[in-house]
């Protein structure tokens, strides 16, 4: 065994090798495969038992590394083979990796790093040799001595030692080695590359492939390159490669217009591998560079191709929408303004078509409104969204400046949303109220775990702080909103001495004209009535707040609502006193706290979901959305289909309530 020390000092090779790029490394490691002329590559993923990647292995069956170049190889950052060569050895492909950085970027795989080739030697046998290295002395390459073997040619490269791999999972990664890889694959039926099992096959997610001449002059000099913009079907990537004249990537850069587009542009200029690492600086040079104007023109031709595109788009989505009778327009306009109307409808409507949703009665709806945001004055959308809905402060201050800029991502999110809180109210009832649905119904199994995202049913000021825990907790939460910390920390308890536990305790957002507001909701079944039980227990909870004086601030205000399906008359009658609010059933003295209030009231569903249905009634009636009970069983399936019972999700005649008839 032989050791090969890198010519380069440890920090240099440690910021060479990007450790903290995982995905670039992979991309260097497949090109080193596709220089050796590797007609099959295979990446594997290497996962634990929590499914995470700890490591990876690369094969190809290439000509491999023989004994004699691998001291060259290992040994010098900078000064490739490749950079003069230009072409592989055996099918003249295009090579890549020229700059002799390439096997530095393992190291961002794995702490300890092999590779094992197999590779033919200028006397003509056929040699296996093996090289490792770790991260604790990355400037030393230990190498096997060469063995004989009737092995076939190739390299497999491992790396292990990493427990931070799994961005090498996502769809991203593959969406950019896709894109990467695109143009070398499409010109070669006869290579493979295989990713994490499954074969990477651009000419299956092309959308449209567009080639370009680029010509531009650079100091009297008529220059030439080519411009290959491909766009995707799927995915997320939008990048422009700065490529050499055969499409073999030198550069990416880090931005890229058109963000409506998912695409790829390779810039293909023979000289594009002279200017490595120059395009950062290309462009804000007093005098630009033949690269700089050659990425003005890039610019240019983008924004033409893309603004083509778009034209294009609106054409076909507008006419799709017609034929799906989604359009909120009918027949053609009859005035200029309403031509200029439209027009502007198209360009917004369909430049925001990602956010429009796909059913059919969804992209109605959503539509119909865009319509009428548009036929509106901004300030007017902004603030019915702000009465009915309920958006926080900055949402409505982002909201209104996206109106102002005709920006409707906003609008559209918030009818979705109105159109989500009607089916879960039309859910709330088919729960609470129907006599067959109630009894699978349980408090904490299934209401309690669906009201913890769907707050807003109490009203749209209020946050979750406690959910299922104590009254000392209840107390924390309570002492740290005030700026407090409590210092005393012995329980809280009942008056009779017992340990209360609190369904949910919600807050305001923030101080109102600096008072605190505090909500403690008591849930009962559906099928439980209110009864003098039940009310004990909240006027218990409420007098164990109104006795400690660790609860005492004269700035808060504490409101207790046992909530329930049904009420005994014996309790609607201590609901209904005469010079008290309807619903108060108690309200205790705090001598402690002569400005604090702590009240107890009874609500049965009937009243929190007409409360909800009166924020929202602007809306149901502009929309035209009465949500049937498929429509309420479908958001349950999507919204909360692991806590709620299966059966609430089929019809009294067990046909499955959410497939369309």
């Amino acid at each position: 065994m032989t050791r090969i020390s890198l010519e380069a000092g440890n920090d240099l090779v440690e910021r060479l090798a990007h450790e903290n790029d995982s995905v670039k490394a992979v991309v260097e490691l497949v090109w080193n495969s596709l220089d050796a002329d590797a007609h099959s590559v295979s990446v594997a993923l290497h996962r634990n038992e929590a499914d995470g990647v700890i490591g990876l292995e690369v094969t190809d069956d290439g000509h491999g590394m023989a004994p004699e170049e691998l001291s060259s190889a290992f040994r010098w950052v900078g000064n490739s083979w490749k950079r003069m060569a230009g072409h592989s050895k055996g099918e003249q492909r295009p090579l890549h990796g020229r700059f002799g950085q390439g096997r530095l970027r393992a190291f961002a795989l794995g702490t300890q790093i092999e590779w094992v080739t197999v590779a033919d030697s200028t006397d003509g046998k056929r040699l296996r040799s093996v090289v490792r290295s770790s991260v604790n002395a990355r400037n030393d390459f230990d190498v096997s001595d060469p063995v004989g073997t009737d092995e076939a040619r190739g390299t497999r490269f491992v790396a292990s030692g990493r427990d931070a791999l799994d961005r090498l999972d996502a769809d991203r990664t593959r969406d950019r080695i896709t894109a990467t890889f695109a143009p070398y694959l499409l010109a070669r039926d006869n290579v493979e590359l295989v990713y994490d099992g499954s074969r990477i096959q651009p000419g299956d997610v092309v959308d449209l492939d567009t080639p370009y001449d680029l010509e531009w002059e650079h100091e009297g000099v008529t220059r030439q390159a080519k411009l290959r913009i491909i766009e995707w079907k799927a995915g997320a990537e939008r990048t422009i490669h700065l490529c050499d004249g055969e499409g073999v990537p030198v550069d990416a850069l880090d931005t890229a217009p058109a963000a409506d587009f998912q695409y790829s542009a390779y810039v293909m200029w023979d000289e594009m591998p002279e200017h490595h690492n120059e395009w950062i600086l290309a462009k804000l040079e007093s005098a630009p560079s033949a690269l700089g104007m050659l990425l003005s023109e890039v610019d240019r031709v983008l924004d033409e191709h893309f603004e083509g595109r778009r034209a294009q788009r609106r054409r076909e989505l507008v006419e799709e929408w017609k034929d799906g009778n989604v359009y909120p327009y009918q027949g053609e306009p009859g005035t200029e303004e309403e031509k200029v109307e439209r027009a502007t409808f198209d360009v917004v409507a369909t430049s925001i078509r990602r956010h429009i949703p796909s059913g059919k009665k969804q992209k109605k709806l959503t539509l119909g409104l865009l319509r009428e945001s548009l036929q509106q004055r901004p300030s007017d959308v902004s603030a019915l969204l702000d009465e009915y809905v309920g958006l926080p402060a900055d949402e409505k201050e982002q909201l209104e400046r996206l109106l102002t800029r005709t920006s409707l991502s906003r609008v559209i999110q918030a009818s979705s949303n109105v159109t989500n809180r009607l089916e879960f109210l039309r859910a709330l009832e088919l729960m609470v109220f129907d006599p067959e649905a109630n009894k699978m119904v349980g408090e904490r199994d299934h209401l309690h775990k669906i009201l913890e995202s769907e707050l807003w049913v109490f009203g749209e000021q209020y946050n979750l702080m406690v959910s299922e825990r104590g009254l000392t907790a209840a107390l924390h939460r309570h002492r740290e909103l005030l700026g407090e910390p409590s210092t005393d920390k012995t329980p809280v308890k009942l008056l009779d001495g017992k340990s209360g536990r609190l369904d949910l305790l919600l807050s305001v957002a923030a101080t109102e004209h600096d008072r605190n507001r505090h909500l403690v909701v008591e849930l009962k079944a559906p099928k439980v009535p209110a009864g003098q039980k039940e009310l004990a227990q909240i006027k218990a909870y409420a007098m164990a707040v109104a006795k400690d004086p660790r609860f005492a601030s004269s700035t808060t205000e504490w409101d207790f609502w046992l909530v329930t399906g049904e009420i005994d008359d014996g309790v609607r009658q201590e609901a209904n006193q005469r010079g008290r609010e309807r619903g108060v059933v108690f309200e205790p003295d705090l001598p402690d706290a002569p400005g604090a209030k702590v009240r107890v009231w009874v609500r049965d569903w009937g009243q929190i979901i007409d409360d909800a249905k009166r924020r929202l009634d602007y809306f149901q009636k502009s929309l035209q959305h009465d949500p049937s009970l498929d429509d309420a069983r479908d958001y349950l399936r999507r919204n909360h289909g692991d806590v709620i019972p299966e059966g609430l999700l089929v019809d009294q005649i067990g046909n499955d309530a959410a497939v369309n008839e």
